[in-house]
């Protein structure tokens, strides 16, 4: 199994029900998930702005997400500032994180919960050009527990694009966050 969509993700959970017997069972289960994507792409499809939006997988070196998360920025209504579904993690230069201007940035440290996400902050926020960046001088700036809902394939990937409608969308989208899911830096906190 090496996914690289969502969709890829459901087939893998099918596959596994086919391998163990449990075919109904994962049937089942994608059956929830692909309704909750749905969902999800429907409602962004109405939203009327389309937010550029910056995945920071890893700050030393810079790293944009791959695999499925950029699939997950335009489902939710968000257009990738560097990368795109058809390449993995790639490495990027500060100067194209300037000159992409991100309406919203979403560190999600690969492998690694809010917590330890937060300890990246810093290394970025220092960078010469970082405050004036649209995200941060409008408080669209995110920690998500990439451990939880960015990192593995798996079902949770669906409350990760859930997630990532609410911080892209937060006019359309709301309490999708669970409880530690993610924080909102520079203002308000949303959940921890």
């Amino acid at each position: 199994m090496d996914p690289q969509y969502l969709g890829d993700v459901l087939e893998d959970i099918r596959r596994v029900g086919r391998a163990t017997g449990t075919e109904e069972r994962a049937q089942e289960i994608t059956e929830r998930m692909q309704a909750r994507i749905d969902s999800v792409t429907e409602r962004a499809a109405k939203t009327s702005t389309r937010p550029r939006v910056l995945h920071l997988e890893w700050v030393d070196p810079l790293m944009c997400g791959g695999h499925w998360v950029p699939e997950m920025v335009e489902l939710a209504g968000g257009v990738n500032c560097i990368g795109d579904k058809e390449s993995g993690s790639s490495r990027m230069e500060w100067s194209d994180v300037i000159a992409s201007q991100p309406d919203v940035i979403v560190f999600m440290p690969c492998g690694f919960d809010v917590k330890r996400g937060l300890q990246d902050v810093p290394v970025v926020s220092a960078l010469e050009g970082w405050d004036g960046l649209p995200a941060v001088q409008n408080n669209r700036v995110y920690v998500i527990d990439a451990s939880a809902f960015t990192s593995r394939s798996g079902p949770r990937l669906v409350a990760g694009l859930e997630i990532m409608a609410e911080m892209i969308h937060p006019e359309t989208f709301s309490g999708l966050i669970p409880e530690g899911g993610a924080l909102r830096l520079h203002g308000q906190l949303v959940s921890t």
